[in-house]
């Protein structure tokens, strides 16, 4: 059964619907929580003229564009983890290439501004990099319901060939199983009894790799393709 609908996620799916209005009104009304996410991520206070607030908005934009309601992720979270990301890449890139003129001023090879071609649904490879960092924003979201972050992971994962790969099998076995995948995502917790049961593994192994389950069912479930290649190309090597 799919998850009842907040008010603000009702105003999204009205967005989305092609009501340009609301999306105006509704972007003024998020203003506090937008300059909150850049105050989190940067921990500046006056940030209004700040190149963070205007790529922020973008990635407040975006979210309500690409938010999608059946994934069981509530849309703040989802927009949180877009605008922080898309703050944190411009702040690397900073680093890496200091910054001569605006965003608004620096121009592509086609003569198109740089925030023109951001909005460019055919802008290439930068629109791929901006749909892989809007699924993992949206996977960010996901795991963040259990209580989970990529970084806490980054721990829990086995170092054992053979439990990474037993761990893939019942992740894949977890998605496949749609009524069950969605039971996790509703519940926010690994129905760790039934997948022992579907698996044929002890519930224990289940319970000690809850965190690499979920995970890993999270990733299949998305639309990253890096990830299904490199699951897929492990699994393989495993078998050899």
């Amino acid at each position: 059964m799919a998850r009842h609908l907040d008010h603000q996620e009702s105003i999204v799916q009205q967005i989305q619907a092609g009501d340009r209005d609301l999306r105006e009104r509704f972007i003024a009304d998020s203003i506090p929580f937008i300059k909150g996410a850049v105050r989190r991520v940067t921990h500046a206070y006056f940030i209004d003229q700040d190149d963070e607030f205007s790529l922020a908005l973008e990635a407040f934009d975006a979210a309500i564009s690409h938010f999608k309601s059946d994934q069981n992720v509530p849309f703040e979270p989802y927009a949180l983890l877009l605008i922080k990301n898309r703050i944190l890449n411009w702040i690397r890139s900073q680093q890496k290439h200091p910054p001569t003129v605006s965003l608004s001023e620096q121009e592509t090879e086609d003569g198109l501004a740089l925030d023109e071609r951001l909005a460019d649904p055919h802008s290439g490879q930068i629109q791929e990099n901006l749909e892989f960092e809007d699924d993992m924003a949206r996977v960010e979201a996901q795991l963040s319901l259990f209580g989970f972050t990529m970084l806490d992971l980054a721990d829990k994962l086995p170092r054992h060939q053979d439990s990474r790969r037993l761990c893939i099998r019942i992740a894949r076995q977890l998605s496949a199983a749609d009524p069950l995948y969605q039971n996790m995502l509703q519940r926010r917790r690994l129905p760790c009894a039934e997948l022992a049961r579907l698996s044929g593994t002890p519930l224990k192994t289940v319970e000690k790799n809850r965190a690499t389950i979920i995970l890993l069912a999270l990733l299949i479930r998305s639309d990253l393709q890096v990830i299904h290649t490199y699951l897929a190309a492990f699994t393989r090597e495993e078998s050899i």
